[in-house]
């Protein structure tokens, strides 16, 4: 089955936002809380080999609370309402940053997106497609994850992001002793260019008795050129699985 997107409307709600660090919208106010949300609806028609459908869907309906904590404390919750959506409403980020030495270094303790790939930490209002790739979809799973993370920048030279996590994704209780780690850095030597780097690996126990421990590995490669009003980016991910959930047709 094919899917063509016609029509994609898409609007922010509320407020005029900008990039977080891991959310895709920031505090615009140290005053109070911050409402903050993003809708994308769409119109959608299926060539099936039996019968063609259409619908109306919402890719994308979020709506959430940004805002800061004295001192040197911020909080951000985002939920998923679209009812396109399995198991919607579902909490989709939830974390608290402690920022006293940021830009350099702050701590996110939550549930945030995993600092792996260039397309996936592309917040939806920045993307150039209403969908990412299915690569980036099917590679970086599990996209969202429980645990910590330490992220930074130095000037506009260097960024970088690492998360020590459960591994079970998005609001999975963790049952093992099992983490994963996941790592992103970014460098751009001049203002117009970037080259990055990220690594992802976990364990998990195995699947039947007597057998080792199963492995995922990823990593990636990142390259952006953004030159007047040329762009210019590409990416490639490689991944290994290893254990016992690959084998016997799992």
């Amino acid at each position: 089955m094919r899917k063509l997107v016609l029509f994609v409307i898409a609007a922010m709600l509320f407020l005029p936002l900008t990039i977080y660090a891991q959310g895709c919208m920031e505090v615009s106010s140290d005053e109070g809380v911050n409402v903050v949300g993003y809708l994308q609806s769409q119109f959608e028609y299926q060539l099936n080999e039996d019968d063609n459908t259409n619908s109306f869907t919402f890719n994308r309906a979020r709506m959430g609370l940004v805002g800061n904590i004295p001192y040197d404390f911020s909080y951000y919750i985002m939920f998923e309402f679209s009812p396109n959506k399995d198991g919607a409403p579902y909490l989709l980020d939830g974390f608290i940053t402690y920022s006293r030495l940021a830009p350099f270094a702050s701590v996110s303790l939550g549930q945030f997106k995993s600092p792996f790939s260039l397309e996936l930490n592309t917040p939806c209002q920045g993307l150039h497609t209403v969908r990412r790739s299915m690569v980036v979809g099917e590679l970086t799973a599990p996209d969202r994850d429980l645990g910590v993370l330490i992220s930074g920048k130095y000037n506009k030279l260097a960024k970088y992001a690492f998360a020590f996590t459960n591994g079970t994704g998005k609001g999975n209780f963790e049952d093992n002793q099992n983490k994963t780690f996941a790592g992103r850095i970014v460098i751009a030597p001049v203002e117009f260019l970037s080259i990055g780097g990220s690594y992802k690996f976990g364990t998990a126990p195995a699947s039947v008795a007597d057998a080792n421990e199963d492995e995922r590995t990823r990593f990636a490669g990142e390259f952006q050129l953004n030159l007047s009003n040329v762009l210019v980016q590409a990416e490639y991910i490689s991944s290994e699985d290893i254990g016992s959930y690959t084998t016997g047709g799992g």
